[in-house]
């Protein structure tokens, strides 16, 4: 979760915290507040047993990074962008993997850095041009979100934005590693025959979504054929894989614009390595605003489709609602719950929760001033069996760790969390029978 951010001055050290279901933290007093590594846990023995899922949850941590420029009191250009590593203790048992996730971010790095200047040499350009009354700010973001992050494999989707001159545009990558080894996975790892996918990936597609504007009956099909494996946007997710369609992939520009769909373990096991089927039971995906995100709500053995959609108010300067689509009976939802920063690359981070004992919930993060991170709140709703319930807002968020980072939610039994209401420090948290984050 987003705090104040500042210029990047340099490259972060990766740094993270490992736990599983079964592993109780309490912080670590010895350790500074204010020191600039992360604070330490003394985490209990893990003890398992056959009846556990034989993985267990990472816990990473995000980064985040802002660059801005201003000409007097006009802002030229910002850029903005998250990262996820390892820290120590994460990195003494997966070093591989760790040195992965360095590797990337470095490149993400460097990759933004270049953005940037490419934006503000336009933006100056378009000023001069354009004048102050018809100039608009050239931005660009992204977000790397954990669909996955266990023993087993660990998932990221980069979720990216940019206005940039004419080309507005918004694109999806998503990157796979094998936890013991460090490897980037591809397709093939995962899917043992890639040559029923497209015919799975139709039905799915028209499961949850009216196709009369696809570019043809063959539109999927022809996309699978086109496109190299290499070329295809997917997640290993807990529920199985995940394909994702940028706008204009699959259906002329404009029309449906956020397309996703997922293969689930459930349903097709015989396509999968059977590895990589290996989930914990209960679990937390961030979710990318507005895509679809699948899994089984209802119980009913099919997934349904939950999206969560900003709302911008009269100014569309920031966000003054959120809105839940699904496609069960209950279809459409809009909960008033503002999100208040000054820009409109921040604003709500959600994120869908699964209990061991198969509940759901959907919680919303809306940030406050980037000057107070104390105005960060949480409402918590329940969607067991697709339906809406607002259980209650806290003024909590995602642990802080130095520098502009925070702990990644991925389990619900270990949320590390911290709570401005009661002023308490970073400490673990677990998912109570109510659904509201729970002191352990």
């Amino acid at each position: 979760m987003k705090r104040m951010i500042i210029q990047l001055l340099g490259l972060f050290l990766a740094m993270g915290q490992f736990t599983s279901c079964s592993a109780e933290k309490v912080p670590d007093k010895s350790q500074s507040s204010d020191s600039n590594e992360p604070l330490s846990y003394e985490t209990d023995p893990i003890v398992t047993s056959p009846e556990q899922a034989a993985a267990e949850h990472l816990m990473p941590v995000k980064y985040f990074s802002q660059r801005w420029e201003w000409d007097n009191e006009i802002l030229l250009a910002v850029s903005e962008y998250s990262s996820v590593t390892l820290n120590e203790e994460s990195t003494q048992r997966y070093p591989a993997l760790a040195e992965a996730l360095v590797q990337t971010k470095n490149m993400e790095v460097r990759a933004m850095e270049t953005e940037f200047e490419n934006l503000l040499s336009t933006a100056k350009v378009e000023l001069a041009s354009l004048g102050a009354d018809s100039f608009v700010a050239k931005s660009s973001t992204r977000d790397v979100q954990i669909r996955r992050a266990d023993s087993v494999a660990v998932s990221l989707l980069s979720d990216s934005f940019l206005v940039y001159g004419n080309i507005n545009d918004r694109y999806l990558n998503g990157t796979t590693y094998d936890t013991a080894t460090g490897e980037t996975l591809t397709i093939t790892d995962i899917i043992t025959d890639m040559s029923k996918i497209p015919a799975i990936v139709k039905k799915e597609l028209t499961s949850h979504t009216w196709t009369g504007d696809f570019f043809s009956d063959t539109a999927v099909e022809d996309y699978f054929r086109d496109i190299p494996d290499d070329g295809i946007v997917w997640t290993l997710d807990y529920y199985g894989v995940t394909f994702y369609f940028g706008n204009g992939d699959l259906a002329e520009i404009g029309r449906h614009e956020y397309l996703a769909a997922t293969v689930s373990f459930a349903d097709y096991p015989g396509l999968f390595n059977e590895k990589y089927m290996t989930v914990p039971d209960a679990y937390i995906v961030e979710l990318p605003i507005t895509h679809p995100f699948y899994t089984d709500l209802d119980s009913d053995g099919t997934p349904e489709a939950l999206q969560v959609v900003p709302v911008p108010d009269e100014g569309d300067l920031c966000y003054k609602a959120f809105e839940i689509h699904t496609d069960t009976d209950m279809q459409y939802y809009r909960e008033d719950f503002p999100a208040t920063t000054a820009h409109r690359t921040g604003g709500y981070h959600p994120y869908y929760i699964k209990t061991a004992d198969g509940r759901h919930y959907l919680y919303v993060f809306a940030e406050g001033s980037d000057a107070a991170s104390s105005d960060m709140k949480l409402r918590v709703m329940d969607i067991t069996g697709a339906g809406f319930r607002v259980v209650d807002d806290v003024h909590i968020a995602p642990g802080y760790v130095p520098i502009d980072g925070s702990w990644a939610l991925t389990d619900p039994d270990n949320m590390m969390l911290e709570n401005f209401e009661t002023q308490q420090e970073v400490a673990a948290y677990r998912v109570g029978n109510d659904g509201l984050p729970e002191l352990k």
